[in-house]
């Protein structure tokens, strides 16, 4: 295994560059499950890929609730390893796993209990899409457990700039995954076809191995954390930070659930056009979120070790690289967005309404990357805050938005109302951090 990369010397891009690659690998390896499943999905029919859009609704709430726990894990975890307090690093280490665990057992009985009305929200009206989106929703539930450790281990791992293990446990996992999909939908190989139940398990599966390799080959450090203590005020402290992120992501959960009904008025299709925009405009998210990831840890590290300068450089280099990686990926989805969108699916009319989808989307990808840089930026100071309060409001404007622009741009209005609500959450981050950020490095002169 390869030394964990040094944070708090050498040069700030080659740090900052060392630390994203992986991390944005890893990303790319667990976005691709989404993709590969949509791309065999897809074969299935509109029907199935609206059954899975519809369910994993519910799956964006575990992902919301994880990061209850993941910020302030990897926040602390940094801070106390940036101050050479190793001791305390892995008692926030076991005392976040456990906690992960526990809740996620506790969300995932919750769902499978109520896996019928929760689908019947979105009053879909066509018996085939709610059958298979019950199915793979029983069937994904028991994926979630593994979804909080694998991402809780994750954040860990950063904080130590261990990211090259979690890159090679996402690529087993995806190479697994990659196997198994085709046979476990369509029943190759003499096997049962599953179908949406198989592209579920098959995730799960293949994320267990992801997890299992973090833990086998985490170092001996986060290994000894299982002899620690468990300490409710630790639990709280890890909590107390996460709370606003993880508010955040259940609330933009929520409002995303209440404009997939309005998008139902259009017809499943919809659904399932913008299931496959989201899977492929994940395509952005993961690769900035390597550098969130590395930004967040970096700050992380460098505010404990009481290094300002370091802290400003850091964020300055980050930006500068998102804002030209935001500009090729708006040229590609606004030229391109028909034959990305065909591979997968071949649909005619959903194709169409793809296209609208990807152009829209497309004029924000630039702000939705300094958005989320910035988002790291504030978390490795620990102002966890700050992000929530900007993206809750400019998401909640999207339902009064959408009602307002569909009279007129049709389905495309609703597309129009998260792209310009999405620039407005990049500038006003980017705009708020500069403002605070020498205020509150002042304090580690």
């Amino acid at each position: 295994m390869k030394k964990n990369v040094n944070m708090l010397s050498g040069d700030i891009k080659k740090v900052l560059i060392a630390l994203s690659l992986p991390i944005i690998a890893s990303n790319f390896v667990q976005t691709a499950f989404g993709l590969i499943d949509m791309i065999w999905i897809g074969r299935l029919g509109t029907n199935a890929v609206s059954a899975i859009g519809t369910a994993n609704f519910y799956i964006s709430f575990a992902t919301g609730i994880s990061s209850l726990i993941v910020i302030g894990t990897g926040v602390r975890t940094a801070q106390a390893l940036g101050a050479n307090n190793h001791e305390k690093a892995k008692g926030y280490v076991l005392n976040s796993l456990v906690t992960a665990l526990s809740l996620s057992v506790l969300f995932s009985i919750i769902l499978y209990v109520f896996t019928e009305p929760l689908i019947g929200f979105f009053s879909l009206n066509d018996i085939l899409v709610e059958s298979m989106a019950h199915e793979y929703l029983k069937a994904a539930i028991f994926g979630v457990p593994l979804l909080f450790l694998s991402t809780v281990m994750t954040s860990i791992l950063t904080s130590y700039g261990n990211v090259n293990l979690t890159f090679k446990a996402n690529t087993a996992g995806l190479l697994l995954n990659i196997v198994l999909d085709p046979i476990m939908i369509f029943g190759l190989l003499n096997t049962p076809a599953f179908g949406v139940v198989g592209a579920a398990w098959a995730t799960n599966i293949s994320r267990l191995l992801t997890l299992l390799m973090m833990v086998i080959y985490a170092n001996d450090e986060i290994k000894q954390s299982i002899k620690e203590k468990l300490s409710l005020n630790k639990i709280i402290d890890v909590v107390k930070i996460s709370w606003p992120a993880a508010a955040q992501s259940i609330i933009f959960t929520f409002i995303s659930m209440i404009i997939a009904k309005l998008i139902i008025e259009f017809g499943t299709d919809a659904i399932a056009t913008q299931k496959i925009g989201i899977q492929i405009e994940s395509i952005t998210w993961v690769t900035i979120g390597g550098l969130q990831g590395a930004i967040s840890a970096f700050v992380g590290q460098n505010f404990g070790a009481k290094k300002p300068q370091r802290i400003i450089d850091g964020y300055n280099t980050s930006l500068r690289i998102v804002i030209y990686f935001g500009l090729i990926v708006t040229v590609f989805f606004v030229l391109f967005a028909k034959p990305i969108f065909s591979i997968f699916i071949s649909d005619p009319a959903v194709i169409a309404m793809g296209v609208g989808y990807m152009q829209a989307i497309g004029f924000s990808q630039v702000f939705m990357c300094v958005e989320m840089l910035s988002v790291g930026a504030f978390n490795g100071l620990g102002k966890t805050y700050a992000p929530p309060l900007v993206s809750i409001f400019f998401t909640f404007l999207r339902i009064p938005m959408s009602m307002l622009l569909t009279p007129y741009l049709g389905l495309s209005g609703i597309w129009w109302s998260i792209s310009i609500t999405s620039m407005f959450k990049g500038i006003t981050l980017v705009v708020w951090y500069k403002s605070i950020i020498k205020k509150e490095l002042s304090v580690l002169a």
